[in-house]
């Protein structure tokens, strides 16, 4: 969630919960679609969620106040309101998974949520097994057929996740990048349609040998899914080749980018928390001295807009790229830069290490100082082995201490070397228990 791609695809699967409820008022009614009775379907649902919504905003929170001074009394609360809610959409005609769905979401809202959440997750984990036990026994002997369709469904959910998704974040301006990971992300069947389904065959109206094959569909996606989330970033990048072939941008246009390589004396590979904390020491640092000072010389190559627009809007220099490609380094113009750090460690660092991070800036500007980001002290001396001009770690070094280093590096370039070999010898005398 700390990244745009992360932020659309979770946005993208509440939209999905949201047309799910839509659909789960209007399921009970298809076998009679009239416009007037799906119309009617329609109000009750929407009646049962503001009524619920209503309930939960202002009745509930007094009444789980009460019931949480007697915590065994959470559970039973939390399930009675479940069941009424459920009880209530199937006294309107509605289905019962609705009102399950809007209890859920409106239990949500109040502040005892997560201690629901964590009381009713033993329970919700043994049922799910029930209902997908029970769903697999009514599965057939898979045959030719069921086969052929299920995988043939399976590129329908691939290519129209891909066709539905990326089309819309790509014309909102999200880049190819954020546009594309998102789709990849939601590249599967998702156990919710399972419901839908189940519940379409217990009215009536597909067969079982639909829900069979939808099932199938469902194991399919789930298992590739899996694989298809871990390499995201890698078939993104691919992706993003063939499409840039065609015709499509990358991203943002940086035009006003167009300085001259000699003010990109200070380059930050990637702007997370950390980098965030030393631009503002260096910001505020600049702020007390004539002129711009070390803020103005301060180029940050990152892919994510909103943190490209804060930079813009403080008048920091930033330019829209993947930090992975070694062309996005080539084209940011930072063969001339004095000082090029990385303070993202691995474990946040998507298709790149700080490794190879290291070793590319030493291709483009060989008389760079370089730093780079570790977790634990094996890795920062390695990072040392490798040339490293100084390896950062976040829980030894503060933000204020790394901006003083790098615009004393910006003046004096032999500072980074009177620290490189200090550091290492202490890195080497701490025998920490988890290192």
């Amino acid at each position: 969630l700390m990244t745009l791609p992360g932020r659309n695809t979770l946005g993208v699967l509440v939209c999905q919960d949201m047309w799910g409820i839509v659909f789960l008022a209007l399921q009970p009614n298809l076998h009679d679609p009239r416009l007037t009775t799906l119309f009617e379907s329609f109000v009750k649902g929407a009646a049962l969620v503001l009524m619920t919504l209503a309930a939960s905003r202002y009745g509930l929170p007094r009444f789980f106040a009460f019931v949480a001074k007697v915590p065994e009394l959470m559970l039973i609360a939390a399930l009675a309101w479940c069941f009424l809610v459920s009880g209530a959409a199937g006294w309107l005609g509605l289905s019962r998974e609705m009102g399950a769905l809007i209890a859920g979401v409106s239990m949500s809202t109040f502040p005892y949520n997560l201690d629901v959440i964590a009381k009713v997750t033993n329970i919700r984990d043994f049922f799910v097994t029930l209902f997908f036990v029970a769903l697999g026994m009514q599965i057939p002997a898979p045959t030719p057929a069921i086969v052929s369709a299920a995988a043939g469904m399976s590129l329908f959910v691939f290519a129209s996740r891909l066709l539905a998704v990326f089309p819309v974040l790509y014309l909102l301006g999200s880049g190819l990048r954020a546009s594309l990971i998102p789709s990849i992300n939601l590249a599967q069947m998702s156990e919710f349609s399972l419901v839908i389904a189940s519940l379409g065959l217990a009215l009536g109206h597909i067969s079982s040998g639909l829900v069979a094959t939808l099932t199938f569909v469902f194991a399919i996606t789930s298992v590739l899914s899996t694989y298809l989330i871990a390499y995201n970033h890698e078939l993104q990048r691919r992706l993003a080749r063939l499409l840039l072939k065609i015709g499509f941008a990358s991203g943002d246009v940086n035009d006003e980018i167009a300085a001259a390589e000699e003010e990109n004396s200070i380059v930050f590979l990637g702007c997370f928390r950390e980098a965030s904390s030393i631009l503002h020491e260096l910001e505020r640092r600049s702020k007390a001295v004539v002129g711009d000072g070390v803020l103005a010389q301060i180029l940050v190559i990152d892919f994510n807009p909103p943190v490209l627009q804060e930079l813009k809007r403080r008048g920091i220099h930033c330019l829209y790229g993947d930090i992975a490609h070694m062309d996005t380094l080539h084209h940011a113009h930072i063969q001339a830069a004095k000082i090029i750090g990385c303070t993202i460690s691995d474990a946040i660092l998507r298709g790149t290490t700080n490794l190879r991070l290291l070793r590319q800036a030493r291709r483009l500007c060989p008389s760079a100082q370089v730093i780079a980001a570790a977790d634990d002290t094996a890795s920062a001396l390695e990072l040392y082995e490798q040339g490293a001009d100084f390896v950062y770690i976040a829980r030894l070094h503060s933000a204020p201490y790394m901006a003083d280093l790098i615009a004393r590096a910006v003046e004096n370039e032999d500072v980074l070397k009177e620290y490189r070999e200090e550091e290492r010898n202490l890195l080497k005398q701490r025998h920490e228990v988890l290192p």
